[in-house]
């Protein structure tokens, strides 16, 4: 049996099924890999860090998490199993597109995938060395059912948007802001004879007020829909997001058609992703315009939502140059099992 190191989170934690604090079944999942001729071999994340198991040169499968603590706590790993020769799946890069659409768009160019135009700015000071199309789609980099999500048609919509996503200073920072403008006496640092007080102080401030890194993506006017294709190996899942009435975004509008006529150029749009993303899995959003065009929106190579696999009446796949459609019932732990064998071969 070919070994597999799967590392989980809090009490084998595997992230998501049904939201991102339910785990799906881990020992099922475990017995699904075996029954695939994989030995799991199943530690927490906890234990790497702190050397009551060493890995090397090793497939190594791991949860995703929501918690900004435990986010931190695994990428720190990741990076450093990394260095002692495994193989990670999903790739880091692909686990940096995880609540990170920035980081979305630049692996999206180091594969030359072209899509949508898009900018990602760490600040709103940056915008004035670019001169912007409108309307375009304001992304802040984390957020799921369309929150931080909106169309802008104007610079003043797009601070407006930043206005409500930036947190603003305490009341306690803004009274040391104004103390130090007004009421701070002359001082002197030595080695710096051109230190300015009141400079300063306007450079505190602008260090010290909290921005945001955001994205401007081009708008496809029109759409009353968008897709999430899953791909789990080979088995390919469906959904058709219908939009909000008055509203462009399909994202949390909970109006789901699980059904849709003609997937196939959607299927074939989803598999060239696949292939040239090489995870195991991929949560693909995509729109088509009136002409049939594609365009991929975001994409997340696990910790993405279930339904669409779970609320699916079976799964399609590529048998030659067709697509064929099988009646199935519905088991996570197996399709994911499955995909796992099926991109280590």
């Amino acid at each position: 049996m070919k070994e597999l190191y799967i590392l989980t989170g809090y009490d084998g934690f595997i992230g998501q099924t049904r939201k991102p604090w339910v785990s799906l079944d881990t020992p099922r999942f475990v017995e699904e890999l075996k029954k695939l001729g994989y030995l799991p071999l199943v530690h927490e994340f906890h234990e790497v860090a702190n050397g009551k198991v060493k890995i090397e040169n090793s497939l190594v499968f791991y949860s995703f998490s929501h918690r900004q603590n435990q986010h931190d706590y695994i990428r720190d790993l990741l990076s450093y199993l990394e260095t002692q020769g495994n193989t990670l799946i999903p790739s880091f890069q692909m686990f940096s597109c995880h609540e990170n659409k920035g980081w979305q768009e630049l692996h999206k160019s180091s594969l030359a995938l072209h899509s949508l135009a898009a900018l990602y700015f760490s600040s709103k000071r940056e915008l004035k060395h670019y001169e912007l199309k409108f309307p375009c789609v304001f992304k802040t980099l984390t957020g799921s059912n369309s929150t931080g999500v909106a169309l802008v048609h104007s610079l003043a919509d797009i601070y407006r948007q930043l206005a409500k996503h930036e947190p603003q200073p305490s009341l306690g920072k803004r009274l040391d802001f104004w103390r130090r403008k007004h009421l701070r006496k002359k001082k002197l640092f030595p080695g710096y004879p051109n230190y300015d007080l009141r400079k300063d102080a306007l450079w505190y401030i602008d260090f010290s007020t909290p921005e945001i890194p955001f994205i401007l993506q081009e708008y496809v006017p029109g759409l009353s829909c968008d897709y999430r294709v899953l791909v789990l190996g080979e088995k390919y899942f469906i959904s058709k997001r219908l939009t909000r009435e008055g509203d462009f975004r399909a994202s949390g509008g909970k109006r789901f058609d699980f059904s849709p006529e003609n997937p196939y150029p959607l299927l074939d749009k989803a598999r060239e992703l696949y292939q040239s993303f090489r995870s195991p899995f991929l949560s693909i959003d995509l729109g088509q315009d009136a002409q049939g065009k594609l365009y991929l929106f975001e994409y997340q190579a696990a910790h993405f939502g279930t339904q669409t696999v779970m609320r699916s009446l079976g799964y399609y796949q590529k048998a030659g140059d067709a697509w064929r459609f099988t009646e199935a019932e519905p088991c996570f732990e197996r399709f994911l099992a499955e995909a796992l064998a099926f991109h280590l071969g």
